[in-house]
């Protein structure tokens, strides 16, 4: 028995020990889309207050124009989206120990935060965050977080092997470090032709009371109340036919998110629907046309709530 437990033992430690080489030795893609979060959070340190700042997935980095937005309110804008599986717990963490007095947060998540999407994200894209942007530990508050950092360390380094040995023409012109502009917005697909029969769907949303999301949310409020901070969530980006699919849901959601959370909600679902002509590659990104379109009807909307 006790020399099965030292085979066993033996055995995690050259487990361990392969996948601790295969993540250093694996290459280090430095335009990876993930590092973008590199030069954002260095916005979040080196752009001073008061500032908008815009938290969510890529439904935030690829629909919204932070300059047009800088420029309406005269107030810097930094945009931190980058990807809906990194989770909701994720997003709130990385920005809260950055806002100061007089900031204020807009946060745009996706419906599936509130739905089917686990608050502390996926092992895959934490891996490949943390890999590429160590400061971005901060980020991580939670044991279940930390195995996804854990366990995603091996598939991002298999990633990246693959991307490696792709042909250049093989590449995303789109999904790189390179493809955020200097706000934090992508910006790389918007002279890029609309990819054709993209899957446009929304998965069925399932509305739990108490929702784990708003609690989160709430939580999140709460802990900047010693400080200056205006924090509204706004709705995403979507199109016309995924909200009809189901919105009745859509409704459902909403009126327990303005029932239950403890910060301002701007407009509906409703308010926030466009025609597909306006999106790019995929239900919550939007193209030149359908940014510029959405970050008017932000502008509008932001102005009834707080003065210019």
């Amino acid at each position: 028995m006790l020399r099965l437990t030292y085979k066993i033992i033996a055995l995690g430690f050259t487990v361990a020990l392969v996948m601790t080489l295969i993540v250093l030795v694996s290459p280090h893609d430095t335009n990876n889309y993930m590092a973008a979060a590199i030069d954002k959070h260095r916005l979040l340190d080196s752009v001073k207050s008061p500032r908008i700042i815009l938290a969510g997935g890529s439904n935030t980095a690829f629909s919204v124009d932070s300059q047009q937005l800088a420029e309406y309110f005269e107030i810097p804008v930094i945009n931190m989206g980058l990807n809906v599986d990194l989770g909701l717990r994720y997003m709130l963490n990385e920005v809260q120990p950055a806002v100061r007095d007089g900031d204020i947060v807009l946060i745009f998540p996706e419906y599936s935060h509130f739905s089917d999407l686990p608050l502390d994200g996926k092992s895959r894209e934490l891996g490949t965050l943390i890999k590429l942007c160590p400061e971005c530990v901060s980020g991580i508050s939670t044991p279940t977080q930390a195995y996804n950092v854990v366990a995603g360390f091996f598939e991002a380094s298999e990633s990246d092997i693959l991307r490696a040995i792709r042909k250049p023409e093989e590449q995303s012109p789109v999904y790189v470090r390179q493809g955020f502009n200097a706000r934090g917005d992508m910006v790389a697909h918007l002279d890029q032709p609309t990819p054709s029969g993209f899957a446009g769907a929304i998965s069925q949303i399932k509305v739990s009371s108490p929702n784990p999301a708003i609690e989160l949310l709430n939580t999140f409020h709460q802990s900047l109340e010693a400080v200056n901070v205006q924090v509204f969530l706004i709705y995403p980006a979507i199109p016309i036919n995924i909200y009809k699919a189901q919105q009745k849901n859509f409704n459902t959601l909403d009126k327990l998110i303005k029932t239950d959370i403890e910060f301002p909600v701007i407009g509906t679902p409703q308010d926030f629907i466009y025609a597909s002509k306006y999106f790019y590659d995929t239900t919550y990104h939007l193209n030149r046309a359908g940014r510029e379109a959405h970050t008017d009807h932000v502008i509008d909307m932001l102005s009834t709530v707080f003065q210019k």
